[in-house]
């Protein structure tokens, strides 16, 4: 099976980016598949300023967010960019589980990264990996 390295590159507040070395095209909300390509056409054409859309790439999910809910328990996945301030989550859901706010969240339903970026890899046949080698 076709590998694909995820390397984490920033961290903010409660979120981590993990940049691929291959994009992906395929997500999961809701149970179902989710065009990554074409809601990230969608994002640049509607959601994004005229001079930020340079920067939104619509061939595939280059960077993954991972992001934790500020005010309950659940933990979502995202594409998301590079932008000349560092990262930034471009609110395409594509995994992750959605928990009841009202009811404080579902820990049951929160996983670690690394099973996410595996489940993605799944959706889209290949091994997503963890970098974890230390650079100096």
């Amino acid at each position: 099976m076709k590998q694909v390295i995820s390397k984490l590159v920033a961290t903010a507040n409660d979120q981590r980016f993990y940049e691929l070395s291959e994009s992906i095209h395929k997500g999961r909300r809701f149970g179902s598949d989710v065009d990554i390509a074409a809601e990230l056409q969608l994002c640049k054409e509607e959601w994004v300023k005229p001079e930020c859309k340079h920067l939104i790439r619509t061939d595939g999910c280059h960077i993954i967010c991972v992001s934790d809910a500020h005010t309950h328990i659940e933990r979502l996945v995202f594409a998301a960019e590079k932008i000349p301030s560092g990262y930034a989550n471009l609110g395409i859901h594509i995994d992750g589980c959605h928990t009841m706010r009202m009811y404080g969240g579902d820990s049951d339903k929160v996983y670690a990264d690394k099973v996410y970026l595996r489940h993605l890899g799944m959706v889209n046949g290949v091994q997503i990996v963890l970098d974890t080698v230390e650079r100096h």
